[in-house]
């Protein structure tokens, strides 16, 4: 039988403490900024414009253009949403460092690696899904629903063993 008090005062219980409270207060802070000035950011500037110019280095005859939230070529448009922007994968990644103990220079390392990571693997993404609507539309909702997600997902959980690895032998080594 768990002892409950005990439980409460582990180390695991602390990290998944800060990691679900961090998580919570980061996917809260986005919705209430849904159809903001920060959302459009989020979605045009910083997901759509670096997906069209992705595109246009690969093939430069797609002649594709940033309209908002829309990535539009004269053969096809693709919509990129709440929530096609990858920026819940962005916020597991922030808080499974920030729940991790570790100093306040590999915490910074590790997010800035880490959001690094999952923003191009989500731009890769888009541009894979702009090419599977283009050239072979029966990958899209494969690519879209399963194959994406879970392979940016699957990234940031190597990464985190990794980053958690090297943070803990690099705090070993300075001690």
């Amino acid at each position: 039988m768990i002892n409950m008090p005990y439980l409460f005062g582990t180390p695991l219980f602390r990290l998944m403490l800060l990691f679900y409270a961090t998580f919570f207060v980061l996917q809260w802070g986005y919705q209430e900024a849904k159809g903001t000035t920060i959302e459009q950011f989020v979605i045009d500037t910083a997901t759509v414009k670096p997906s069209v110019f992705f595109i246009n280095q690969i093939r430069p005859d797609e002649q594709v253009i940033a309209q908002g939230h829309r990535l539009v070529s004269p053969y096809i448009r693709l919509s990129v949403l709440n929530g096609c922007e990858g920026i819940e994968s962005v916020f597991l990644i922030i808080a499974a460092i920030a729940a991790f103990r570790s100093s306040w220079r590999h915490k910074i390392v590790g997010l800035f690696l880490g959001v690094v990571l999952i923003y191009l693997a989500n731009q890769a993404r888009i541009v894979a899904l702009y090419f599977s609507l283009r050239y072979d539309r029966v990958w899209f909702e494969l690519l879209h629903g399963y194959i994406g997600p879970t392979l940016i997902i699957a990234l940031g959980f190597v990464f985190y063993l990794w980053w958690t690895k090297w943070s803990a032998r690099q705090n070993y080594v300075i001690q």
